[in-house]
């Protein structure tokens, strides 16, 4: 298995905020890792990992069903601009593609080495995908083909986010952090930090944060021209980081490890996950649905406690 990871002051008491929330297990069907998960709303959703999973559900994740991916390579990062329209991204620098909601996949571009590890799409015909070498992938037509851009780094990327069609960001390996503000026609180095980059979310054009090994979490309010180190409390490799706004954010792990902000990253709580397996990929909607994606099939669904 490939990626993140797999290339690869908290307290141990809840707080006021942590003691109302909960994780719940769910059951996956699969005990392979899973590696990346998106829903475009409340219900509707999809997971993907090894040996070509992909999983959707129309109920909040309460239950999955297998679709057919019609690959067996390990899927890395996935996708949506809206119900029907998605992409997924592997091994073999694979990216598949969907305009049903996963009814059917299809198999547009395929390489022979590599490994794609993260992809974004700004519309349905603007997207970006990044992997195990150092350039960025780009499609104008929806992924049907695919030509390189330039990072000008001879590292390589772990994920990538676009706010616009224009306006991008990629990191990864060595701590590299690229920006392009002309879709990808140009890239620009931001910042290089000490650390392995794993995950990476913008809320704004203004302000982002990246995490990675060791506890890493940087965080910058004005996209990215300079950078701030926040605290984490813990040890562990952080996959992925997600904010609803500029002041509450998720960000999950290896051993289980989730941590929440409500005041946008100066201090990190430990959160309950109620499982010590690695944690892959995290993504809220709001603050009253999240989801968690790990090692061994795990997914983790977010239930606030009602205090009615």
């Amino acid at each position: 298995m490939v990626g993140t990871g797999l290339l690869l002051g908290c307290t141990n008491q809840p707080s006021q905020s942590e003691a109302s929330t909960r994780w719940v297990a769910v059951a996956s069907g699969t005990s392979h890792a899973l590696t990346a998960v998106q829903f475009v709303d409340a219900q509707t959703g999809w997971v993907v990992g090894e040996e070509g999973t992909v999983l959707h559900t129309s109920d909040g994740g309460q239950s999955w069903a297998l679709q057919n991916s019609q690959v067996k390579v390990n899927l890395m990062g996935l996708t949506f601009v809206d119900r029907h329209r998605g992409w997924v991204v592997g091994d073999q620098v694979s990216v598949l593609a969907t305009q049903d909601g996963g009814r059917i996949w299809a198999l547009p571009h395929q390489e022979l080495e590599n490994v794609l590890l993260g992809v974004s799409f700004a519309n349905d015909r603007l997207g970006w995908a990044v992997g195990s070498f150092s350039h960025i992938l780009h499609t104008a037509d929806g992924g049907a083909t695919w030509s390189r851009q330039d990072s000008r780094t001879s590292q390589w990327f772990t994920a990538i986010q676009f706010v616009s069609p224009d306006e991008g960001w990629a990191v990864g390996m060595r701590g590299q952090v690229v920006h392009t503000i002309d879709g990808g026609r140009t890239w620009e180095q931001q910042a290089i930090f000490l650390s392995n980059l794993f995950g990476l979310h913008f809320v704004t054009r203004e302000r982002g944060w990246t995490v990675g090994q060791d506890g890493f979490i940087m965080t910058t309010a004005d996209g990215g021209r300079s950078w701030n180190a926040q605290t984490s409390g813990v040890p562990d490799e952080l996959s992925s980081v997600r904010f609803l706004d500029a002041r509450e954010g998720w960000i999950v792990g290896r051993r289980g490890t989730i941590l929440h902000t409500l005041d946008g990253g100066a201090t990190w709580k430990k959160e309950k996950s109620g499982t010590g397996r690695n944690l892959w990929a995290v993504q809220f909607l709001d603050n009253q649905h999240g989801w968690a994606v790990g090692e061994a099939g795990t997914i983790l669904r977010y239930a606030p406690v009602s205090h009615d």
